[in-house]
């Protein structure tokens, strides 16, 4: 087998190596807390003292409310029952029981607006709860499937690596260092000719550069540095 190939197979398994990697230690942060879960547990709690705190202002606008409706019908029978006769005591309550109204109006909106709110909060608070609740189904469906998995994917991680060490040993030093310095820069740091353009950077590769590929001497692409493959 030629180096370019056996570098493009080394290439291959340590991407594979790699990806396993990845997903072993995704396993082992799924096992311990989850960025995601703590995320969803702090906002449910700034939820949750939001609608206490709007609750507590729609209560307190309620007894406002309730008080000022106490006045205006005190005012309102003092009024109509005739037990006030003097024009002007009768003029001071009728004033004083527009004005009341007025008041009441405007925090019957102010309540209106304030009850929209306690259900924005209501119905956020039950998107958070939903949302935690799924991903504490995911976390542990998850974590199940890892237990399942940790056998086969030590093995599989075992079994790249030993794939690696036995193509590391029949390549010479010199391809090795041209494939980790091409590898650092470029991935894949092999790429195959296809109808004689370069399938790394897409561009077409001169006359020279294809005959030298039909030897067994590592040749390089000129625009991209990739190490090519026939």
């Amino acid at each position: 087998m030629r180096q370019a190939e056996l570098l493009a197979e080394l290439g291959e398994s340590e991407s594979r190596l790699r990806s396993l990697v990845e997903e072993s230690e995704a396993m082992v942060r799924r096992a311990g807390s989850d960025a995601v879960l703590e995320r969803l547990h702090k906002e449910l709690e700034e939820a949750e003292q939001a609608l206490r705190q709007d609750t507590s202002a729609l209560r307190q606008l309620e007894l406002e409310c309730a008080s000022l409706r106490d006045r205006a019908t005190s005012h309102e029978r003092a009024l109509y029952d005739g037990s006030v006769r003097n024009p002007a005591d009768l003029q001071r309550r009728q004033h004083e029981l527009d004005s009341l109204r007025a008041q009441v109006d405007v925090l019957e909106g102010r309540q209106l607006e304030q009850m929209e709110l306690v259900e924005k909060d209501e119905a956020g608070l039950r998107r958070l709860r939903s949302s935690l609740e799924e991903r504490k189904q995911q976390l542990a469906d998850l974590r199940q499937r890892d237990q399942q998995r940790v056998p086969s994917k030590d093995e599989e991680i075992a079994v790249a690596q030993g794939e690696i060490a036995s193509l590391t040993a029949q390549l010479p030093d010199s391809a090795l260092l041209t494939y980790r310095r091409i590898a650092k820069r470029r991935q894949p740091a092999v790429a195959r000719v296809v109808g004689g353009t370069c399938s790394g950077c897409r561009l077409p590769l001169p006359h020279r550069i294809l005959e030298e590929l039909r030897g067994d001497q590592l040749v390089t692409c000129e625009n991209c540095e990739r190490i090519l493959l026939l």
